[in-house]
């Protein structure tokens, strides 16, 4: 199967030395698929929608995936905006019998957060209220829709309901083992979705 992995920087591995480590390359060597990586470092899903025509639908894929969101969140402390651009490229991707796999987005560190060139105004901690209030929407998207969820949010919590702050860089984005997860969690997934 060719599947078009549609995101931000988290999608194309930010902060990794070796790109093979990214989750959309680990899943692929383990699946067997073809998964082609669309991620753009600072993306939003603005960005996706304006972009899913020609990188998505114009490839003829087999299926997608569609991570995203934070970035928006964190440059305009709003997250209604970006429930309204996954909408609209799920209807698309609906529209056209694409299959469709949405992401849940990975928790923030705001305490550890210091990505250079963001806005000075953004509030790191207002941030984390509005991610957990998008993928609540995220959830019951999906579920209205009938969709499937890649749930590479929960790997990065304990048991107790705090981060796993190793899992990230600086606070945003994951490491070699944070990626490792997120492959572990769309494989499993893939295989419920597409059996052999």
């Amino acid at each position: 199967m060719k599947i078009i992995c549609m995101g931000d920087s988290i999608t194309y591995g930010c902060g990794l030395t070796d790109l093979s480590q990214r989750w959309t390359d680990l899943a692929a060597a383990r699946t067997g698929h073809v998964l082609v990586n669309r991620g753009i470092n600072g993306d939003t899903t603005g960005g996706m929608l304006a972009r899913c025509q020609n990188q998505v639908f114009a490839q003829s894929p087999d299926a997608m995936i569609l991570l995203g969101g934070i970035n928006d969140i964190n440059l305009t402390a709003q997250y209604r905006p970006v429930c309204a651009n996954v909408a609209a490229i799920a209807r698309q991707a609906m529209a056209m019998d694409l299959p469709i796999l949405i992401g849940l987005p990975l928790p923030i560190v705001p305490e550890e957060m210091h990505v250079m060139g963001w806005d000075k105004d953004c509030d790191p901690f207002r941030s984390v209220q509005l991610c957990e209030q998008y993928t609540q929407w995220l959830r019951a998207f999906c579920a209205s829709k009938e969709l499937p969820l890649v749930d590479f949010r929960s790997p990065f919590f304990h048991s107790d309901g705090t981060v796993r702050r190793e899992l990230f860089q600086d606070g945003l984005h994951p490491t070699a083992a944070g990626h490792a997860l997120m492959a572990d969690v769309l494989c499993q997934v893939l295989s419920e979705r597409f059996p052999g």
